[in-house]
């Protein structure tokens, strides 16, 4: 930090590994919101400057990232957007380095240094929403599918019985499914068998849309095909009608309609990060709300910021909103589950995502519940 720029790290997946694709979006995601604040007078007069390093979703790649960046480059914080961050947490409190980021399970909460935006892979409970968005589209018995491989997946499928149960959603069957160790087929005889009539996938988004598709031609009838993941233009263009009746479980608000939110967030991108053809991805707003936290805490810390006042302060927020593109979270309860979502489903020809208005009301289009 000096008078006039203050540095912060950034580090993800841009090469060595098959998470990169997920991933393009994220420099460009950071870029933008640092660059909206910079042209509005940073942050008590200084300029935020990214520095960014891969870490080829290694977990021993990322730890040597992260102490170049803290001992080298002399960062205030760090910005990641990684799933091998796990074996570096400890190190990361006991240095005491402010970051914000993508929680790939509940870990992450349980250190006072990390900060990361509600979402399905921080929690350290269930709530019962996601069992009322399966009852209110028709379902009453469930069968729930999940990938033990994928990062995060397993504390999330355990997050589901309890949900759709608080709600008289029985959960009628539950399996594991890993591409080429699987098949769609075996799981929709399952789901056949066990009288279903709602899917829940915490795979990945090609996997789901494999069942899915499979579980249609089969001919088993399913008032809700509801997936963790997939919420992007790239599944539609490739898998349009193999995922048409899908939804999936969102944890910002939707890209489309013409709310005053989304307009700040395209502008902020197609102003600053136009390399970025479509901005209309997970990675992106969730790098994009990852950023405005940092640049949060670096605001709260004050004109002479340190590390502890960064930490200290920012866990003192309550309502954190990254300006409406969240539900408002209470950082100072890092373990309570996340009780706000939305809800898109691709529509009948596979084309579009179309948010599904919240039950009964809700906050902004959220569909908000409890902890169970």
């Amino acid at each position: 930090m000096s008078g006039d720029t203050i540095k912060i790290g950034l580090i993800y997946p841009d090469s060595g590994s098959a998470l990169v694709e997920n991933f393009r979006a994220v420099r460009s995601a950071v870029d933008a919101r640092v660059a909206v604040q910079n042209a509005n007078g940073g942050v008590h007069g200084r300029k935020v400057q990214v520095v960014w390093r891969d870490d080829r979703s290694d977990p021993s790649v990322f730890s040597n990232m992260a102490r170049d960046l803290v001992d080298n480059e002399k960062v205030f914080g760090l910005i990641v957007q990684s799933v091998a961050a796990g074996p570096s947490v400890q190190w990361l409190e006991g240095a005491g380095i402010p970051a914000t980021g993508l929680a790939v399970d509940s870990s992450w909460t349980d250190h006072k240094n990390l900060f990361s935006f509600s979402s399905l892979f921080n929690s350290h409970g269930s709530v019962d929403v996601f069992g009322r968005y399966v009852k209110a589209n028709g379902g009453t018995k469930a069968y729930v599918v999940a990938d033990p491989t994928a990062p995060g997946t397993s504390g999330i499928a355990a997050q589901f019985r309890p949900s759709l149960e608080s709600q008289g959603v029985a959960v009628v069957g539950e399996t594991d499914y890993s591409a080429g160790a699987s098949t769609p087929a075996r799981v929709v005889d399952g789901l056949r068998r066990s009288g279903a009539d709602a899917l829940v996938g915490a795979v990945r988004p090609e996997d789901f849309a494999d069942i899915y598709a499979a579980a249609k031609t089969a001919g088993v009838r399913l008032n809700v095909a509801l997936s963790v993941a997939g919420y992007g233009k790239d599944l539609l263009v490739e898998r349009g009608k193999d995922v048409a009746g899908m939804s999936v479980i969102v944890g910002y608000a939707p890209f489309q309609g013409d709310s005053a939110i989304m307009r700040t967030y395209h502008t902020a991108m197609t102003t600053y990060s136009p390399e970025l053809e479509d901005a209309d991805q997970e990675a992106a707003i969730a790098s994009y709300v990852s950023a405005d936290e940092m640049l949060r805490g670096l605001d709260l810390a004050g004109a002479c910021p340190t590390r502890d006042a960064f930490i200290t302060n920012l866990r003192q927020v309550t309502n954190y909103d990254a300006g409406g593109l969240i539900a408002p979270t209470n950082l100072s309860t890092p373990t309570a589950p996340a009780t706000c979502f939305t809800f898109v489903r691709a529509d009948a020809a596979g084309a579009n995502f179309v948010p599904v208005p919240p039950a009964g009301g809700g906050t902004n289009g959220f569909w908000c519940g409890k902890e169970i």
